[in-house]
């Protein structure tokens, strides 16, 4: 019975080595496998970053040339309209006898 006994020991031994190897063996692969997310994680955002980086770089270039544009033509109306300095006196001195009374 005692000899019964130690084989069943010797059994339950060598299971709870087995069940410790593969809890260990778990721990190894699940540690591998976050690793390899977080680097792919890593590499997507380095991705998305670059393209938004891009975008926003052609916007900023457009909106420069949009806004080139835009005061070109406004200067361009301002060269052609003719200025009538005593319109603009008479009309700065209202308004320095207004902030007077």
């Amino acid at each position: 019975m005692s000899d019964m006994l130690e084989k069943l020991l010797g059994v339950e031994k060598t299971a709870a080595g087995l069940v410790a190897e593969a809890e260990e063996e778990a721990g190894r692969r699940t540690t591998q496998a976050r690793l390899e997310a977080q680097k792919r994680h890593t590499e997507l955002l380095k991705t998305k970053a670059a393209e938004n980086g891009a975008a926003l770089a052609a916007e900023r270039a457009r909106l420069a040339a949009e806004r080139e544009a835009r005061n070109s033509e406004e200067r361009e109306k301002l060269s052609r309209s003719r200025t009538d300095e005593a319109a603009f006196r008479a009309a700065v001195l209202a308004i320095i006898e207004k902030g007077r009374a």
